[in-house]
């Protein structure tokens, strides 16, 4: 009867870590989507900013290529 006892205070309390890592688990999941989201809104930013600076790389040196072209 004394086994039994054990076995199950030991069960139960099994059960309990396994709620905690349970709930652990989950907000470490959570926070890896956050900063999987937030990684994936810098990245597409800077790929904005790197097409905005190739436009304008673009324009000077059509400018320049222009003015090469009228010199002549």
């Amino acid at each position: 009867m004394r086994t039994r006892g054990i076995l199950l205070a030991a069960t139960l309390m099994l059960a309990g870590c396994a709620a905690s890592l349970n709930e652990l688990l989950a907000a470490e999941t959570a926070e890896r989507q956050r900063s999987a989201r937030a990684a994936s809104r810098r990245e597409e930013s800077l790929r904005r900013q790197l097409e905005a600076m190739k436009s304008i790389e673009r324009g000077i040196l059509e400018r320049e290529e222009r003015m090469r072209t009228e010199a002549r």
